[in-house]
């Protein structure tokens, strides 16, 4: 993890912020906070859980198949069935 600003690793820590932790560069002074990695899913996956759930699998099951939660897999398949209808009831 590198300062932003210079890309120097020299650093010191510098409070928290929101639960996160916050650095100080040692060379330039700026303050920042490391960013959090994203947990989310591609696209890709939540198609696949959706046609997966399209062939008749459960939420649990398919859930299982990915490795993300059955309520995860139920809220995608309601947006994305939401989206299918607002596309349809768009193209008529």
């Amino acid at each position: 993890m590198n300062c932003p600003k210079c890309s120097s690793e020299k650093k010191i820590k510098a409070g928290s912020v929101k639960g996160r932790q916050r650095y100080k560069c040692k060379e330039c002074g700026c303050n920042y906070t490391v960013e959090l990695k994203s947990t989310a899913k591609p696209d890709s996956v939540k198609k696949q859980a959706f046609q997966l759930y399209l062939e008749g699998a459960s939420f649990r099951s398919i859930g299982k198949l990915l490795g993300v939660s059955n309520v995860s897999v139920f809220n995608w398949v309601k947006k994305l069935s939401k989206e299918a209808q607002e596309t349809n009831i768009n193209e008529i």
